[in-house]
This record gives C-alpha cells, structure tokens and sequence, in this order.
C-alpha cells in the first residue's frame, strides 16, 4: 500500500483522487520449527497462495478481502466503526473502534 501511495505522488496525490482499488495475489510461506536442545529444526515448511482485493478512499475508509487455502477474511472501516470477519471464525462479525488499514489484522 506505502508502496502504492508512493509512486502515485504521495498522499497529497492520492487526495485528489476520488477513490482507488488495488487487486493482487498474495503467498504465504509456513514453517514448523521443534527445538531439540542446543538446536533448532525445521520440521515442516508449506507454502499457501490467495489473492485480495483493496479499496481505499482516506486512512479511515476502506475494505479489504483476502482470501489463502479457500479461507475468507473480509475486515473494513467505515470511519466510525471498523470490522473484521473470517470464514473460519464461528462467531458473528468483530466490530469496534475505527482503524488504520495497516493494523487489521492485530486484535
């Protein structure tokens, strides 16, 4: 995203403009690690692919979907109230105080 921002101008650029959508692919690399005395082993690496998409109108307004391995996290921010949802979770939708994009996967 900083990097986005950048190479359009700045955030003064990015003022101008009415809105923005980025779409890309994302791979995640996983490692189990077991430490065995004096050492440490990695027992397991995986590697997992997705995509999102990303839509940014100002700090505080924004949507993002990612989806890896067929598991859904959709999280936004309205100004007012920010929220996070995972296909996986078995409890309704996470609401709270609003929240940069850059912290939405921080509890």
């Amino acid at each position: 995203m900083q990097q986005y921002i950048a190479a359009t101008g700045g955030q003064p650029a990015l003022n101008v403009v009415e809105s923005m959508c980025v779409m890309g692919q994302v791979r995640i690399t996983a490692s189990d690690f077991h430490h065995t005395g004096e050492t440490i082993e990695v027992k397991k690496t995986s590697e997992e692919s997705g995509g999102f998409v990303l839509w940014q109108k100002d700090p505080d307004l924004w949507c993002l979907e990612l989806i890896v391995s067929g598991c859904k996290v959709s999280c936004g921010s309205n100004g007012k109230v920010s929220w996070r949802h995972s296909s996986n979770q078995q409890q309704p939708i996470a609401k709270g105080a609003p929240r940069p994009l850059r912290r939405f996967l921080q509890v």
